[in-house]
């Protein structure tokens, strides 16, 4: 069965919209021919009977008369009579013990008497019995039956011979479209079925590239207040003339593991954001407390990592840094706008970390951030500038012991990704 059915599946598309529709056409007529047959069955069955019982009766009243006399050969010529018709295969009467007193014709196996009692002066003397002989009108039927087959056939060879030239116009159709396609993707179907040929013919395209995206959704992360630690690479443009390439990408590789670090620990995003400066967005409930104090936690593991790195590699890393606070986040592909808000806080936190001032410079609203003051002070170093102070005990046990671990990332092997040893 499987194998006829995939065969079905690889005919071509007229002959399968033709088998189709005679299947369905053949399915519908003879359900209606298995109707019409029953309820034929039925009716005819119900009038058979009643002239059965008609007919019963009327043999009781005569046999009546001749029982009551005692002349069997009237009685037998009686029983004759009915057994002669072609409606009745036999008829008998039997005595008030149920023992056979006269019969003509046979008695068919599977058939049902018909019963009368007989009367004698209101008395019951007996009774008479007729059995129906129903072999002309199961023939009669049976005819009937396979004519109305014969012609659910004829009917479904002419719905398939009229669905097949449609289905043949429609399959052109699809032909011409595939046609169209094997011209773009320089690649055949061997299938004869037409819709399998557009199938694999949609599927060599690319169509990821004609998906749209939907933009019309925007993430509630970008629309939340982020604190932003902007870095002022203050000595790259100097390398970039001084240092031959291989130094130069070492250089450049050593900052890159120095902020993917430092932003690690904390949840922050790393990004580029002007030839010489880079933004880390820290948004969104941490365990390590607000999005400032983590941004001010970053950069005070940026500082003294960079000092670390040069006493090893003898070039200058410790960068500018300013941190703030944005109304929104950094956006993305799919929203563009919180981006383009956010170029005005980084341009002025990037003019702020290029500042020839000594620590971690802060915005005035990022000064203000409860999560910050609880455990890092505040330092003012004249009305205009402000900087993050000293660290409380505990707190500053925990950057401790996150510089330790981030000084194996700080000169890892060839190998290694710019995670290094890093715990995430």
């Amino acid at each position: 069965m499987e194998q006829v059915l995939q065969r079905l599946r690889n005919q071509p598309l007229s002959q399968q919209l033709a088998l189709a529709a005679a299947g369905c056409c053949l399915l519908a007529t003879l359900t209606l021919v298995g109707v019409a047959a029953q309820s034929t069955q039925s009716i005819q069955n119900v009038t058979l009977a009643e002239h059965a019982d008609a007919a019963v009766r009327q043999l009781a009243g005569r046999a009546s008369a001749e029982l009551a006399t005692g002349d069997r050969l009237r009685l037998v010529t009686e029983l004759q009579f009915y057994t002669d018709q072609t409606l009745f295969a036999a008829a008998r009467v039997l005595d008030v013990e149920g023992l056979e007193i006269a019969t003509r014709g046979t008695i068919p196996g599977d058939a049902k008497a018909h019963r009368y009692p007989v009367l004698i002066d209101g008395n019951t003397a007996g009774s008479v019995e007729l059995y129906l002989d129903l072999a002309e009108q199961r023939a009669a039927r049976e005819t009937l039956i396979w004519g109305l087959i014969a012609l659910s056939v004829l009917l479904s060879t002419a719905v398939y011979a009229l669905t097949r030239p449609m289905g043949q116009r429609l399959a052109s159709n699809i032909s011409e479209a595939v046609a169209q396609l094997d011209a773009i993707t320089e690649e055949g179907s061997t299938s004869v079925n037409e819709v399998r040929k557009l199938r694999d013919r949609i599927n060599a395209l690319p169509l990821d590239l004609l998906k749209s995206r939907d933009i019309e959704e925007s993430d509630e992360a970008h629309y939340s207040d982020t604190a932003i630690l902007c870095i002022a690479l203050k000595h790259l443009p100097a390398y970039l003339d001084t240092l031959d390439e291989s130094r130069l990408q070492g250089y450049v590789s050593s900052l890159h593991r120095l902020a993917y670090g430092s932003a690690g620990f904390y949840g922050g995003d790393l990004s580029v954001i002007r030839q010489f400066g880079l933004a880390i967005y820290f948004s969104g409930s941490h365990a390590a407390g607000s999005p400032v104090l983590r941004a001010a936690s970053c950069a005070w593991l940026l500082s003294r990592s960079s000092e670390i790195a040069e006493k090893q590699e003898r070039l200058s890393f410790t960068p500018g840094m300013a941190i703030g606070i944005s109304e929104l986040g950094r956006g993305d592909d799919e929203d563009i706008y919180p981006g383009l808000y956010t170029q005005a806080t980084l341009d002025d936190l990037l003019a702020l970390a290029q500042q020839d001032l000594d620590g971690i410079l802060l915005s005035s609203r990022a000064a203000e951030d409860t999560g910050l003051t609880a455990r890092i002070g505040i330092d003012v170093i004249d009305e205009q500038w402000m900087a993050l102070g000293d660290i409380s005990g505990s707190h500053l046990d925990l950057l401790e012991r996150q510089l330790l671990i981030l000084q194996r990332a700080i000169a890892p092997s060839d190998n290694e990704t710019p995670q290094g040893f890093l715990p995430f």
